[in-house]
């Protein structure tokens, strides 16, 4: 598993744990993490997609 761990992978992974960390201290702006979240798991799924072909 360690050998498919890329940086855009690690950056992701701490981009999620990050805004859910940041999500459970301030409970005002958790739809504001969320979005963070969405918006960078969509950024790496769009990378993701040409590298298939």
């Amino acid at each position: 598993m360690l050998q498919q761990l890329n940086t855009r992978s690690l950056i992701m992974i701490l981009l999620v744990l990050g805004a859910m960390g940041l999500a459970v201290v301030d409970e005002r702006f958790r739809p504001v993490f969320g979005d963070l979240a969405k918006v960078g798991v969509g950024g790496y799924l769009g990378q993701l997609i040409p590298e298939s072909k």
